[in-house]
């Protein structure tokens, strides 16, 4: 076993893979990552995977874009199936509060380039026939959110870092 090392990373859950990778990925080859068990035997294997882009924080956003992206290129980097899926998101608003908060949040989106679509009751009627739309004001979906599996892009990251 190494003793020494340029970056130790201390847990081998997505978050140290993923920090792992992005180092290798650097040109870093001097790292190590220390895991007490096994990879993903924390929290990340029953994290729920969620990968919504709705954020009203610019910052936040462009993180969330950046993940998005980065899962998609992973995949085709390894060609394996990392469990990606994006089957979008229906943010139902019921008050025209509500709405305007969606508008607000569609200016952020549109600076870092997140689509996002309005749409009117009758719309979210057409996606989703069982929602039940008569108090409803209107909605934004995001065609690009959806999940991934945590343990699959953990092991994936996983396998790109060794590679670098």
């Amino acid at each position: 076993m190494r003793d020494t090392a340029r970056v130790v990373v201390i847990g081998g859950g997505v978050v140290g893979v993923s920090t792992l990778y992005h180092l290798t990925q650097k040109g870093w080859s001097d790292v190590v990552l220390v895991e007490r068990k096994e990879l993903t035997s924390g929290s990340t294997w029953h994290a729920a995977g969620l990968l919504p882009l709705f954020n009203m924080s610019y910052s936040v956003g462009q993180i969330h874009k950046y993940s998005v992206a980065l899962y998609k290129r992973l995949a085709e980097e390894t060609g394996e199936d990392i469990g990606l899926r994006q089957v979008g998101n229906i943010r139902l608003a019921t008050t025209r509060d509500r709405m305007d908060e969606y508008h607000q949040y569609a200016g952020v989106a549109q600076t870092i380039g997140v689509h996002v679509d309005f749409l009117t009751p009758e719309e979210v009627q057409d996606l989703w026939p069982l929602c039940v739309t008569d108090r409803l004001v209107g909605a934004i979906r995001h065609p690009d959110d959806g999940y991934i599996q945590p343990a699959e892009l953990t092991q994936a990251l996983a396998r790109q870092a060794r590679a670098g």
